[in-house]
């Protein structure tokens, strides 16, 4: 029997539907630990052609993404507002 354990708090997690993949760019860790440079987009906005992937429990995964998925949607409100988007 395999054991598997939460990249994030380290529980262990027993069944398979259990576990989660949270991957993001390399380049947004970078910046989160204060390393500013790279590439960068044609809008200079810092790109990387990684990613890191954590192995993560439906509850980490779920604390990690609630608050992504709010902002996606508060900015696609601004370009809603703006008239960016229909």
């Amino acid at each position: 029997m395999i054991k598997r354990f939460c990249d994030c708090c380290g529980n262990e997690v027993k069944s398979d539907r259990g576990m989660r993949w949270f991957s993001y760019g390399v380049h947004l860790c970078d910046i989160v630990h204060g390393k500013i440079g790279g590439y960068v987009d044609a809008d200079m906005n810092s790109i990387s052609g990684r990613n890191e992937s954590w192995e993560v429990c439906s509850g980490c995964y779920n604390r990690i993404m609630i608050p992504s998925v709010k902002k996606f949607f508060a900015l696609r409100q601004e370009a809603l507002d703006s008239g960016k988007l229909k």
